[in-house]
Parts: structure tokens; sequence; C-alpha cells
């Protein structure tokens, strides 16, 4: 049976119209065969929550700097809020889901990460290990995993912080997932001239970033797509979500849209 992961991030999540097609389209590739597992980010739900708090939202090469009480939110909004609202809605078209974050079942286990020049940016972490278990129970009952993007410090037994991306990357390459689709607001990447590009090898990802053109949350993007590669992810796209029906072409019907990210 075909296992896919699909990363939503909180761009698109926040776009009500566009989660709920999104939410349709997974029903339909559940009600097809496709085992699926769910990624989901909330920056924009995050950053909105710390606004209301009266707390700066601070950012270092396209990471969230991420201090205790930024910490503490992230965790409250994204293991909380936004995944306990997509079991919701799944329910509503017949899906049965399960929201977890990165440490049930100790998952998804993480360390410290610093930024590309060596900046301290607090409780953000990059996944160390994985244990598909969990995941793998889930599935074999018919329940649809929900993931947030937060895992347990593999020492400290802290919640970290972990870029929606490379959590996505983690997820796909520990539970053996033959695709991996980020869904984006953006669509694609895009080159010099700002046209989408169909298709990337490593070499043209790393000199993208090298030269600036991959900026912003593009940089980690693509850099948890290296590492799915390593990784042996078999298929990874970067799509864009105002694609009508964009899960059910990539997924079911391997239409070549968004781009390729491939050895």
């Amino acid at each position: 049976m075909s296992r896919a992961v699909i990363k939503l991030g909180g761009s698109v999540l926040s776009d009500t119209g566009l989660r709920a097609s999104l939410v349709a389209q997974i029903a339909v590739l559940r009600g097809r065969g496709v085992e699926l597992v769910l990624v989901h980010g909330g920056g924009k739900q995050i950053a909105s929550m710390l606004a209301r708090l009266h707390i700066e939202s601070r950012f270092h090469d396209g990471l969230r700097v991420t201090d205790e009480r930024t910490r503490d939110v992230a965790q409250m909004v994204l293991a909380g809020k936004i995944g306990k609202d997509l079991v919701a809605e799944l329910s509503r078209v017949g899906v049965k889901s399960a929201s977890l974050a990165g440490g049930d079942g100790l998952s998804f286990l993480a360390e410290r990460q610093r930024g590309e020049d060596g900046a301290d940016l607090g409780y953000v972490g990059r996944v160390v290990s994985s244990q598909s278990s969990l995941i793998d129970a889930l599935l074999a009952i018919d329940v649809l995993p929900i993931i947030a993007c937060i895992a347990l410090g593999a020492v400290d037994g802290e919640y970290y912080n972990i870029n929606g991306d490379h959590m996505a990357s983690a997820v796909a390459a520990g539970c053996g997932a033959n695709d991996l689709i980020l869904v984006t607001d953006v669509g694609g990447v895009r080159d010099e001239r700002g046209a989408q590009i169909a298709s990337l090898g490593r070499s043209r990802i790393n000199e993208l970033l090298a030269n600036g053109v991959a900026n912003g949350g593009m940089r980690p993007k693509l850099r948890a797509c290296l590492e799915a590669l390593v990784a042996g992810v078999g298929r990874i796209r970067i799509v864009g979500a105002q694609v009508e029906n964009i899960l059910v072409r990539v997924i079911l019907e391997g239409e070549p849209l968004g781009t390729l990210i491939a050895e």
C-alpha cells in the first residue's frame, strides 16, 4: 500500500477555503486506500497568539527564535488548537484521525539546533531519532496520524519547536513513506527570474541556497528536502494549495505539478 506524508503549512491552514478543499481531498485519498500521515505547521497562528500575549516574534535564517515563553505558546497552539481542529474537520468527512506531538510514544526525539551562523535560537530543535511504532499502530486500525511540529529533547526531555518542513522530512523518513508532499501557499520553488522550477536535484538546491535565491522560509524547506533525499524518501514535491485537487492529482494521478525534488 502506498504511504504518503503531507505537510500543511500554517499559511495554508489559515485560509478556510483552502483548508476545506484539502480536507476533502484527504478523504478521497483515504477512500482510495492511500495511507496518509499529516504533519502541520502553524506559524501564522503562533504569531497571532504571541501578539495577543504581547510577546515579540523574532526570526533568524527563516526559523522562529524560540525562548521558553514562545515555546510554550507554540506547544499550546500546535499540539492543542490546530491539531484538534483538524481531527474535528476530518471527522466530518468520515476520516478517523488522532492528533499527536512528536513526543507521544517517544516517536520523534530532537537535539537543540543553532542557526547556520551558529546563532542561539533557543528551544528550536532538529529531529535526530524516530520510532514509527505509534504511527504504524494508528494506521493499522485505520486512524490517520496528525503530527504537530514539536518533539522531545533526546537529552533533556524538554519540548522543542521543530521547523515544519524538517519535521515532515523526519516523519517521512521515519515511517517509510513513498511520497512527501509539502503543500504551500506559494507553489513550487522559483528561480532567479521568478519562474517556477519543474525539478531540482541536490546540486541545484545547494546553488539556490548558496547564492541567496532561496530565502526566508524557502531555505529551511529546501534543506529539509535534502535531508529527506539522504534518508531515502523516494518522491518529494513542493506544491501549491491553490491548484485544484492538487493532492489527488499528484498522489493518485501522478501529475507533474509544482516542483519535484529528486536525486
